[in-house]
This record gives C-alpha cells, sequence and structure tokens, in this order.
C-alpha cells in the first residue's frame, strides 16, 4: 500500500486538490441561508491564503504592465519638462542679452547728446578678418551720409577714422594701425608729436625731440593738426618714455584712452574739412 502511494503521490495530490477546489465552490456558492458550520468555516480559513496568493499570482502581470506604462509616462513627461526648461533658459538668456543691448543704445544716445559736434551713432556688426584688431565695420553706409575719412570716437577717445564706404556699411581703420597717424600734443606740457599705431593694443608718439618735457602718465589729444581728426579728442596716455641706443630720438610708448575690446557703438563724426 506504501508503494502504491508514493508511486501515485503526484495524482493523489493533484486528485485532492481537484476534490477540495470543488468542494470549496460548493461551499462558496451554497445559499446563505444554510448556516456555517465548524468544519466549513475551517475548510475556508484554510483555503482562504491558497486564494489570495493565487490572486495575487494572477493579477501580478497586469499590474506589472500598468506600472511599466505608468513609468513610460512618466519618463515622457520628464523629457517634456526639461524640454521646456531648456526653452525657458534660452528665452531668458535671449531676453536678458536684449535688455543689455537696449541699456548700451540708450547710454550711447545719451553720450552723442552731450558731444560738441554732430555725431551719428553706428554700431559695429563685424571685424576685418585679415586685420583683426585694426578695422571693423559699421552699420551705417554712405545712404546715412558717412564720408571717407569721416573720423570715429567713442565716449573714450578717438578710435579711427572711415576708410571705405558703401550704401550701408562702412570700414573702420583704427589708430592701433601701423598705417594711423593723428596730429596729437601732451596735454600737460603741450608738447606736439603724431601719435601713431603699431599693430597691437599700444600706441606710440612719434616726432618728439629728445628733451622735450613728455613724462609717464601725461594725457595726449588730438591736435587737430592733419585735416581729419578735430581737436581735443582724448588719444592715450604715457605709458614710457625712452631715448634709442644711439641717442638720437625718444622712444614714447602710450596706452589708447579706448578699450577696442568692449566697443559696441561709435559715433561717425563729419570730417573736420566739412565744417567752415
Amino acid at each position: 500500500m506504501l508503494k502504491f502511494l508514493l508511486k501515485n503521490r503526484s495524482r493523489i495530490l493533484l486528485g485532492l486538490l481537484l476534490a477540495l477546489a470543488v468542494w470549496v465552490y460548493a461551499h462558496r456558492h451554497a445559499s446563505p441561508l444554510r448556516e456555517s458550520g465548524p468544519a466549513k468555516n475551517l475548510s475556508l480559513s484554510l483555503w482562504q491564503p491558497v486564494q489570495d496568493a493565487v490572486g495575487r499570482v494572477l493579477t501580478f502581470p497586469e499590474e506589472t504592465l500598468n506600472a511599466i506604462q505608468e513609468l513610460g509616462h512618466l519618463r515622457q513627461e520628464v523629457l517634456r519638462l526639461q524640454q521646456d526648461n531648456q526653452s525657458l533658459r534660452l528665452q531668458i538668456a535671449s531676453d536678458q542679452l536684449v535688455g543689455e543691448e537696449l541699456k548700451r543704445l540708450q547710454a550711447a544716445t545719451q553720450i552723442k547728446a552731450s558731444m560738441p559736434r554732430k555725431a551719428k551713432i553706428a554700431r559695429i556688426i563685424g571685424h576685418d578678418p585679415s586685420t583683426w584688431n585694426k578695422s571693423f565695420v559699421i552699420d551705417q553706409g554712405s545712404d546715412d551720409g558717412v564720408l571717407v575719412d569721416s573720423p570715429v570716437v567713442s565716449e573714450q577717445g578717438i578710435v579711427g577714422r572711415v576708410i571705405e564706404t558703401t550704401a550701408k556699411y562702412s570700414r573702420v581703420l583704427l589708430i592701433l594701425d601701423p598705417d594711423s597717424g593723428v596730429g596729437a600734443i601732451d596735454a600737460r606740457s603741450r608738447v606736439a608729436g603724431v601719435v601713431l599705431g603699431t599693430g597691437r593694443n599700444r600706441l606710440k608718439l612719434d616726432y618728439v625731440d629728445i628733451g622735450e618735457d613728455v613724462q609717464s602718465g601725461d594725457p595726449v589729444i588730438s591736435s587737430g593738426m592733419g585735416g581729419i581728426f578735430p581737436k581735443g579728442y582724448a588719444l592715450g596716455t604715457v605709458f614710457s618714455k625712452t631715448q634709442s641706443d644711439n641717442g638720437l630720438y625718444t622712444q614714447i610708448e602710450v596706452v589708447p584712452a579706448v578699450d577696442f575690446a568692449v566697443l559696441d557703438y561709435v559715433f561717425v563724426l563729419e570730417p573736420v574739412n566739412a565744417y567752415p
């Protein structure tokens, strides 16, 4: 008998489970008016955990699928919020740039009102790639009344002169360019000379006799000589003064008054010879 039970234990267990399932089913669908006996209550209490476990197993795939779908929706929402955040950041940055540009233009307009000569406000729109720190292009041209040799200044001092115009644009040669020269005087001692460009962010005061009273820290302004630049505009400050090795001439280095690296707007004046 024992051998029979061991040999057929799987079938016997399956049969018992089926019988138990039929019995439970019958009890679950019995008339509610029928009283529940102790045996029935005991069987139900024993079967309830099994039923709960089976229910959880059956509902697990559906719940998992719902969770995966919800996770996908959350990821899409996070991506959308990130994109919206990036767009807002770009918009804020753009608004800040516009605001800063407006402030600079307002400042330039106020400066123009204080200038002694009629001036046109021009915005720098590009640098000559072949001479990066020696010329740039402005958004004013011959249609705006800009002429070749028109002086170009900023609130700090002389910037350069117009050397080429088209209908809408003009090119300005900076005083830093070696081909540039401006008649100048030492504002303190009134010693005269010519400020020349060096091709870098320094100028030199040339044609000054040895022994002339020029000292470090002296302001250098335009003299009005030469017929292009008006008198009295700042050119720079004397940085150093040395004699050449042979002692025949003086080398005077001048720091420009204009910070060319931060220029956004400049003022184009009428040529000096346009005034009576």
